[in-house]
């Protein structure tokens, strides 16, 4: 693997990460073509991607395609995450997309990067002061694209919870774990009315606010389940 770095951190040249994906047999049927097209346009490849679906799937024979599906979604990515063995692993939902130049010159430090990206006419990124104060804060401060060390995602896995970016960056954030932040703007977050976790919605927003009361505790066990196993 050619990689140069200073320190801890790590300059890719070639890619330490696994790029995990989910899809029902519908999503894949609208967004699965093109996925394959964006991570196959990269300058430089992620060591291994994952397919988890249980739809048909036509895609390079260096990929990994799981069957499997779970109607709460997230468990699927922890599947995925489970099988990697590169040191980084990121999720990376079937309808967005990576910028060609996704890999160049990103820094992989601490035990997650928080990527930069746009939405709506505008960027998406979680900022040092959000992640120190995510805890208290009743939105996602850190809405950029988590690139998370394999070894953490695999201790710390996604929750059967609605907004699980949200969630799992608070129990990074309780957990004790390090985030770097990667200002250069390098994917887009594609956003429609009829993804699964689109739009207003009080119950999965209270659902987080319980999360977070119990990580300030630091009662909740690491794990997939909801509501979460306590100490």
């Amino acid at each position: 693997m050619g990689a140069r770095g200073k320190g801890s951190a790590v300059v890719v040249s070639t890619s330490p990460v696994a790029v995990v994906t989910i899809a029902s047999p519908e999503y894949w049927d609208r967004y699965g073509a093109e996925f394959v097209s964006n991570i196959e346009s990269l300058t430089i490849a992620p060591q291994e991607v994952f397919i988890v679906t249980e739809a048909e799937v036509l895609v390079p024979d260096s990929w990994t395609v799981i069957p499997f599906w779970d109607d709460a979604i997230w468990p699927g990515v922890n599947v995925g995450v489970r099988q990697a063995t590169a040191d980084w692993s990121m999720f990376l939902p079937i309808d967005d997309r990576l910028d060609a130049n996704f890999f160049e010159g990103l820094q992989l430090a601490g035990d997650a990067v928080n990527v930069a990206g746009r939405w709506d006419n505008g960027l998406c990124y979680g900022t040092e002061s959000q992640w120190e104060r995510l805890l208290d804060l009743t939105h996602n401060g850190m809405p950029g694209l988590a690139v998370v060390r394999t070894e953490v995602f695999k201790r710390i896995p996604y929750r059967r919870i609605k907004f699980q970016d949200w969630a799992h960056w608070c129990e990074l954030r309780a957990n004790g774990c390090t985030v770097t932040f990667d200002r250069f703007v390098r994917w887009t977050w594609v956003r429609h009315d009829d993804a699964f976790s689109a739009g207003k919605d009080s119950k999965a927003v209270a659902d987080v606010a319980k999360l977070r009361k119990l990580l300030k505790l630091g009662t909740v066990v690491p794990g997939e389940e909801w509501p979460p196993v306590l100490r």
